[in-house]
């Protein structure tokens, strides 16, 4: 199966067969989940085009197929009727055109005309830097899917801002459509890079191909100096805005990683070009989550899935030739102002086999479960996940009111260079916190309050078996997933 990968290698049928070497190793991987979509083979990453189209939902994603490393990003594809259960369609974009020579990087999806327009940047690197590009492919209902033939249909960038201008994401409103890209613009002399300020750019289009450029959208926000994928949803008269800046700046517990996702509850103003700001926050308080997309599901279902992973992540398994996944499907509701996500109704019924015990240790022979257990934010508490030597922990401090996860007990670690611990405060939280912990081997989502607080995070635990100990006797419901 040796064979040696470029970076910029995109995909032709002479890679088939070491492709095919390369997922049936992969399929030997003691840490593969069941309920999250992951690369058959190579890197995957941000979820892209998501949508319900032709009675299915759609799914697509950044994909490197050929090893663990992020190299020409192609767009891979899922469809699903549940999003549960997934069926591998191969690659929907293959980066073999000049104007897209170094990726098909991220954009959404759009239904229009009984066609799926899907929007997306295509890379281009020169000797001095990046050239700015956005281009256009059409699926029909058959699934065929054919590149606009006089993409780009953006090309470059205006001027003052970073050729760094990616991620379009497209809806409609009063009755003109909208494109939103994620930039940086100069503020400085220097005039390369990704820019000083991070930029959110609104195009204005009357048939999805010829766009005007209308100027930025005001956001009352640190913008870091590069704002990406950026998506769009609107939830009881609310509109949801979900950003990934770079350079975001760091408070105490939030924003933490190498890059933050947030999201902005308010309202969008396209024609004034700004956006009443009603509430700000990071999405997630894990460890592995980035370039979350929002989007409508099946009867204008309110959904996202996020990206397991963010940045250049130094993984135990790496070797074995696949990397990262998406989160499952969310269903997305605006609580008291605030944002809450939370698997949907479909993933839930996988779990639905409960049994409740009052115990302070319980013992699970699978690491494919629902656990869901209340702690009261008055008590200190701690629950540790795994076995003697290799565990990772939960702990609520009750004087700093927070809630900590601390990967730092395990055996295989995890990217150290970033720290072992991520935490959230509590203080707002009602005094009793209701914990659902969803595992899928080594993907872990941890919500509490039904979405109030999320963590996101990968463990590689060296045994199925998981002994959950608590600090006190505890009621706790658990279930496998079916």
């Amino acid at each position: 199966m040796s064979k040696k990968i470029e970076k910029y290698t995109f995909y032709t049928t002479e890679w088939q067969e070491y492709l095919s070497q390369l997922e049936e190793k992969i399929n030997e991987s003691a840490y593969l989940p069941k309920y999250h979509l992951y690369p058959k083979t190579g890197l995957m990453n941000d979820p892209n085009g998501l949508s319900y189209f032709n009675g299915k939902y759609q799914v697509f994603y950044q994909w490197f197929p050929f090893d663990s490393f992020h190299g020409m990003k192609h767009w891979g594809h899922a469809t699903s009727e549940d999003l549960v259960k997934f069926k591998d369609e191969g690659f929907a974009l293959i980066p073999d055109e000049e104007y897209e020579k170094n990726g098909a990087y991220s954009g959404n999806a759009f239904e229009y005309n009984d066609e799926l327009y899907l929007f997306y940047t295509a890379n281009y690197k020169t000797d001095t830097g990046k050239l700015a590009k956005q281009a256009l492919a059409i699926m029909d209902k058959k699934g065929t899917i054919t590149k606009y033939p006089k993409n780009p249909i953006l090309d470059g960038a205006p001027k003052g801002f970073s050729q760094e201008l990616r991620d379009p994401f497209v809806f409609e409103r009063n009755g003109s459509f909208y494109m939103l890209l994620g930039g940086g613009r100069f503020v400085k002399g220097e005039q390369t890079g990704f820019g000083d300020i991070g930029e959110l750019l609104l195009y204005k289009s009357t048939n999805l191909v010829d766009w005007t450029y209308q100027g930025t959208i005001d956001l009352p926000i640190d913008k870091g100096y590069m704002l990406e994928c950026p998506s769009l949803v609107t939830i009881d008269g609310k509109d949801v805005l979900f950003l990934s800046p770079m350079g975001y700046e760091k408070e105490t517990y939030r924003y933490q990683n190498r890059f933050s996702s947030i999201y902005l509850v308010g309202q969008l103003d396209v024609e004034k070009r700004t956006f009443e700001l009603e509430h700000v926050d990071e999405l997630d308080a894990g460890f592995d989550y980035y370039a979350p997309q929002s989007f409508y599901g099946k009867n204008q279902l309110p959904l996202t899935f996020g990206w397991f992973g963010c940045g250049e992540q130094v993984y135990p398994i790496d070797t074995e030739g696949w990397k990262h996944g998406l989160t499952t499907a969310q269903e997305m509701r605006v609580v008291d102002g605030k944002l809450r996500r939370f698997p949907t109704e479909e993933v839930q019924k996988q779990f639905a086999d409960k049994q409740t015990i009052r115990t302070d240790q319980l013992l699970l022979e699978y690491p494919y479960y629902h656990l869901q257990f209340e702690l009261n934010k008055k008590q200190d508490s701690t629950i540790c996940f795994g076995t003697k030597d290799d565990f990772w922990q939960l702990n609520l401090d009750e004087k700093k009111e927070t809630i900590t996860i601390d990967r730092g007990y395990l055996a295989k670690k995890i990217d150290t260079e970033y720290g072992m611990k991520r935490t959230c405060e509590i203080a707002e939280l009602a005094d009793n916190i209701t914990v659902d912990v969803f595992v899928d081997n080594s993907f872990i989502e941890l919500y509490l309050n039904e979405g109030e607080r999320v963590f996101s995070f990968r463990v590689f635990l060296e045994s199925e078996q998981t002994t959950i100990s608590f600090s006190k006797e505890t009621e706790a419901t658990w279930a496998y997933f079916e």
